[in-house]
């Protein structure tokens, strides 16, 4: 174990410039094969729109896009591909690399705040289990806010970490945890969970200024929605959808920090069986990748159980816990449907904490290396199979970008399923 903790700690550079380089590659290889649906179509009409010389502050309808809540999500739900349209990018895959490679960067700078926490050797497996996470690789390929979650992230663990050193940082975050209902809400619901027990445990310094902070926050946040508001009065809070069952927000949990939410673009019984007649073993590989995360989580429970002590939780453990307990009762009382892509923040926290208390911790690499191998073999399979088809046209993925969003007005004919 030692050994391991020196070699990591002696080789940090090369080890994280070779992580760098092979999650980037992966991420980025093959774009112009990306899904390409309405979503994809809404953001790329953002990107012109936001074109410096376009761009008319009385009509910013072009911004909202209505959520599976029924929610629209707020104006800066897109304000990646805004601030690229106003830079001059207005190429979609342009776009795509340039969000993909900043998202990467900023994923260093997470790591950077994580290291007076997580030892060396605990920061390398967190590497590998997030930035090897199937479903988060082809995730990073999408469009909003929602799938550059780590601009979020950053600013989150940033202030969060800092909270209590002044009163202006207490307002910050106060403020911060309300505005992010303008990006996207299951961010807003995440942080606000989390809000609310850390304030009933009195972890809040300067209360005052968190009630301040998070006044603040509100006032412009509902100034955000305004134009939407006063153009739609009749705002229907859910869209008629339902809940997939009450145990929908643990297992979608767990799939997707596993990355095997990523089966879900391939769903359709004829793109399954055309996928398995080329790679056989595509789908046992996701069952060793959730058996191996299942696994490590029981363990770092566990383990975590065995020293718990409700006086000395920090504020990793209160972060985890509360995500898997008010936050999913949150959800459950709300009744609507759920996707993996709301719980970005769960995954990234859930690996921390599975690094954090995993004993033995050798374990904890071996797994993590596998993780690497089959999460890689699984990444390949599903590009060449996209490639080989132009996407997945009878699943969730539909039509890629190369034979579908480049060449039509009919963004109809792009969907799968």
């Amino acid at each position: 174990m030692q050994l391991i903790n020196k070699f990591v700690s002696n080789n940090k550079i090369f080890l994280y410039l070779s992580v760098f380089s092979v999650s980037l590659y992966q991420k980025i290889r093959n774009i112009e094969f990306v899904e390409y649906k309405y979503d994809q179509y809404f953001a790329d009409n953002v990107i012109q729109n936001c074109n410096i010389n376009l761009l008319n502050f009385s009509n910013l309808e072009f911004l909202y896009i209505r959520s599976s809540s029924g929610v629209p999500q707020g104006p800066f739900h897109f304000s990646l591909e805004c601030i690229a349209g106003i830079l001059g990018v207005n190429d979609y895959t342009v776009f795509l690399r340039l969000k993909i490679v900043i998202s990467q960067i900023i994923f260093f700078l997470i790591i950077y705040l994580l290291k007076d926490y997580l030892s060396e050797y605990e920061l390398f497996t967190l590497l590998l289990l997030i930035l090897f996470n199937p479903y988060l690789i082809i995730s990073s390929r999408n469009t909003s806010i929602a799938y550059g979650y780590e601009v979020l992230l950053v600013v989150f663990l940033y202030l969060i970490l800092k909270v209590n050193n002044t009163k202006k940082n207490t307002l910050i975050y106060g403020g911060f945890s309300f505005f992010t209902l303008v990006f996207y809400f299951p961010t807003f619901i995440f942080i606000n969970c989390i809000n609310g027990v850390l304030f009933l445990r009195k972890y809040f310094k300067n209360t005052s200024y968190f009630i301040y902070g998070n006044l603040i926050g509100l006032f412009f946040a509902i100034i955000a929605y305004l134009p939407y508001l006063l153009s739609n009065p009749q705002l229907k809070l859910n869209n008629g959808s339902k809940s997939w069952g009450l145990s929908s927000h643990w297992r979608i949990n767990l799939h997707a920090i596993s990355g095997d939410s990523l089966n879900n673009k391939i769903n359709s019984s004829n793109d399954i069986d055309s996928l398995l007649m080329l790679f056989p073993n595509y789908q046992n590989l996701h069952r060793i990748n959730y058996f191996l995360i299942t696994f490590l989580l029981i363990l770092s429970l566990i383990n975590f159980f065995k020293k718990f002590n409700f006086i000395q939780l920090n504020i990793f453990d209160y972060l985890f816990l509360i995500s898997m307990t008010i936050t999913g009762i949150f959800y459950t009382l709300l009744d609507i449907p759920l996707y993996p892509h709301y719980f970005f923040f769960n995954i990234f926290f859930t690996i921390v904490f599975i690094v954090k208390n995993i004993q033995p911790k050798f374990l904890l690499f071996i797994v993590s290396c596998v993780f690497f191998i089959t999460s890689n073999i699984i990444i390949q399979n599903f590009h060449s199979y996209i490639q080989e088809n132009n996407g997945a046209q009878t699943s969730d993925y539909g039509k890629s970008y190369n034979t579908c969003g480049c060449c039509t007005d009919e963004i109809r004919q792009c969907k799968g399923q």
